[in-house]
């Protein structure tokens, strides 16, 4: 029995470690500044906001969001940047938008979803994912941190040691 324990405590290390190591990628394309992957399409608020705000903190535009009273050429130069990651389903919400702020907390009204269905969805496709479904470990192990993250995202953030747990706990028996 000691040696089952110090395996699983092993191998939730092991994950630990995986996880530390894990840091998201955000590439620049020709449009928009996002990836088209990284588009907002109604379905991937979280991370398009994660992604959007580090392309604008990286171009030295975010204050455009936080602030009111800001320069009107990069306020509009940080409108254009998040329009121009919206994919066209979701750009009615922000086509009368006239700063990145009023863009950015339109968006979040439309997209963002703190209630209990959300966030029983979220634990719910937590817990039914299993490492058949996901054809390798690395994309078993993103499915489940990027669940993870959109909880955390939501107010309800899960410790390292709970997140290996549930890794674990959709590995196959053999």
């Amino acid at each position: 029995m000691d040696q089952v324990v110090n395996q699983l405590v092993e191998q939730v290390q092991a994950l630990q470690a995986q996880l530390a190591l894990r840091k998201p990628m955000v590439l620049a394309s020709a449009v928009g500044g996002l990836p088209e992957s990284k588009h907002l399409d109604g379905t991937n608020y979280s991370e398009w906001k994660f992604a959007m705000k580090n392309y604008l903190v990286d171009a030295g535009l975010w204050h455009c969001v936080e602030n009111e009273n800001v320069d009107h050429e990069l306020d509009q130069r940080a409108l254009a940047k998040i329009n121009l990651s919206i994919k066209p389903c979701a750009s009615g919400d922000v086509r009368k938008a006239m700063t990145a702020k009023q863009a950015w907390e339109k968006l979040r009204c439309a997209y963002e979803d703190n209630g209990l269905v959300r966030r029983i969805g979220l634990y719910s496709s937590l817990f039914k994912t299993r490492f058949e479904e996901c054809g390798s470990m690395t994309a078993y192990i993103d499915r489940i941190t990027g669940i993870a993250d959109q909880l955390e995202s939501i107010g309800k953030p899960l410790d390292n040691e709970t997140v290996g747990g549930i890794i674990l706990g959709g590995l196959p028996i053999e």
